[in-house]
């Protein structure tokens, strides 16, 4: 939110995920510009303590990460 406050002086850019953008709404001077090259892709870690259960929030991430990690080599 600071840094939104600091964009809407017209005197400051950033970049920021657009829905995040959206979310507080544009309006003069600010615009959003789509940046579409280079195509970048990151590898990125999920680390849990050992042992079962989970706690169910836990649980929920480690499925979700799992799904998502699926669905990325099924498109690769």
């Amino acid at each position: 939110i600071v840094l939104f406050s600091h964009i809407r002086t017209g005197k400051w850019s950033s970049i920021m995920p657009l829905n995040l953008a959206e979310t507080f709404g544009f309006s003069e001077p600010i615009r959003a510009i789509p940046i579409v090259d280079p195509d970048a892709s990151h590898t990125v870690g999920l680390v849990a303590a050992p042992g079962e259960p989970h706690t169910p929030l836990v649980q929920a991430l480690l499925d979700e990460a799992m799904t998502l990690a699926d669905d990325f080599r099924a498109h690769r």
